[in-house]
């Protein structure tokens, strides 16, 4: 057993033969801190096959990776993969562990923190690597502080200094994959584990279509807010006609440019119910700390002030198109063309802009 806590653990997702994109990013991840701690990032693999897997783990950041390969271990469960990292955890300590905030890693991150025990952040939008004070329990030297939107619009840093690893899942989208290396060497080390008698078993698996919209996947997000339910005056306005113009833009991105294109909306606007936009906007286009995490390669938000809760959902796009009456709206401190005007005389200037017709 090792005597003091070291390594940056992350756990790797894998799906049809390769690391899952959110995957990618936690590697990323585990990387800004184990740099500032001076420590390895060291990934963890559980499955069946997993030697391409391997490989790519080092490509992307890995230090080394420990990988627990087993035919009975192909299919996730639960059960038996919380057991194969909880005797990982207890024989090699590592000081932080990442996971991803999705549904297979909340499902596990939680259950391997309750066994431990050690606390667990969850859906983390930063990470920090700091020193910390606290006069009850006294001075700790580089704590990993998980920063994750608090509510309204606060973010909240939280401090876990008394228990290793520090376990925190942190929200796909919030870091970018790095770079990868294909001559980047690690140590590999197989883990012997054998899967236990469960009360359950896996019977069936079905895979599920993807979202529609698909906003994670796609290379440019029009996303509307509740702007658009009045000109620059302060009139009425008909939001299909700004629906009718996101799907302009949308159409000309995927035709002309052959990029993917998804419209999103603020949680303002979804929660808004507007009957005119039945069926075109709903929960599924929500953006934002309750909705979905984006990361394209162009962003437009079309009549939305910038919430806390909506940009840490999108701030880390590529780049940033804003349209808004209000020049001191938050929306403007992050983008990197902000327009500032009736978002029903800018969006057909856009439009002509990108390339296509501009009719409501």
């Amino acid at each position: 057993m090792s005597e003091q806590p070291t390594g940056v653990w992350v756990y790797l997702q894998h799906t049809k033969g390769d690391l899952t994109k959110d995957s990618l990013e936690l590697i990323a991840a585990g990387k800004s801190v184990a740099e500032k701690l001076k420590q390895k990032v060291v990934g963890v693999l559980i499955g069946s096959g997993l030697e391409s897997m391997e490989k790519r783990a080092f490509e992307y950041g890995a230090d080394s990776v420990l990988v627990v390969d087993d035919p009975a271990l192909e299919v996730y469960f639960n059960l038996a993969y919380a057991d194969a990292i909880y005797s990982m955890v207890v024989e090699k300590r590592p000081y932080v562990f990442l996971f991803s905030a999705n549904e297979i890693g909340k499902d596990i991150a939680a259950r391997v923190a309750y066994r431990v025990p050690t606390g667990l952040a969850t859906d983390n939008v930063q990470l920090a690597v700091e020193d910390y004070n606290n006069p009850a329990l006294g001075q700790f030297k580089d704590l990993l502080i998980q920063i994750r939107p608090d509510f309204g619009t606060r973010l909240a840093r939280i401090y876990t200094p008394k228990h290793r690893p520090q376990m925190a899942t942190v929200r796909p989208g919030s870091f970018a994959p790095l770079e990868p290396d294909p001559k980047r060497k690690g140590k590999l080390e197989k883990v012997d584990f054998k899967p236990g008698i469960y009360p359950a078993k896996v019977t069936k698996v079905t895979e599920l279509p993807p979202p529609f919209p698909d906003l994670g996947s796609a290379d440019v997000v029009i996303s509307l807010g509740m702007g658009i339910l009045k000109d620059g005056h302060g009139n009425p306005k008909d939001p299909r006609e700004a629906y009718g113009y996101a799907k302009q833009l949308k159409d000309i991105f995927e035709a002309r440019y052959h990029l993917k294109a998804e419209i999103g909306a603020s949680r303002a606007l979804v929660y808004a119910e507007v009957k005119e936009l039945d069926g075109m906007i709903g929960r599924s286009n929500q953006v934002g700390q309750t909705g979905a995490t984006v990361k394209p390669k162009v962003y437009i938000a079309v009549g939305i002030s910038g919430a806390l809760q909506h940009r840490v959902g999108m701030q880390n796009s590529a780049k940033i198109v804003a349209i808004n009456t209000d020049p001191e709206a938050p929306i403007f401190k992050i983008a990197h063309y902000p327009m500032v005007g009736d978002v029903y005389e800018e969006l057909p200037k856009l439009i002509a802009a990108i390339g296509g017709p501009a009719s409501g």
